[in-house]
């Protein structure tokens, strides 16, 4: 089994990152505008098959193929790089906040606690 860095390291990771992504932009796209497979490719001047690839999860695309598909579903594709000891950091930070526990403040309603004595 993997660990998490070299999950991280891992170019078939991200292209399935990518490609999730890509698949949920464009579904949502599609069903938010009542589009067929067929209509999207039409917009993006490919066959339908790729855009059942795409729907799919099969599919490996060019650059510039995803950003116009990005462009289509109205979308700016914002491509940032991360060192992998960023991206583990930050998970880390993430996971040891969300651990963390929350306390409550227990509001005073102006009655001063009892006093207990011991004798």
């Amino acid at each position: 089994m993997k660990n998490r860095e070299d999950l991280l390291r891992s170019p078939t990771y991200w292209l399935t990152d990518v490609q999730i992504e890509v698949f949920n932009l464009l579904k949502t796209y599609m069903e938010e505008n009542n589009l067929t497979q067929k209509q999207v490719a039409e917009k993006l001047n490919v066959s339908p098959s790729y855009v059942s690839q795409i729907l799919n999860g099969n599919f490996n695309f060019t650059i510039s193929k995803l950003i116009e598909l990005a462009l289509l579903v109205g979308k700016a594709p914002i491509i940032q790089f991360e060192t992998i000891e960023q991206i583990m950091k930050a998970e880390a930070a993430q996971m040891q906040a969300e651990v963390k526990p929350k306390r409550r403040k227990v509001a005073s309603q102006g009655n001063p606690a009892p006093k207990i004595s011991v004798n």
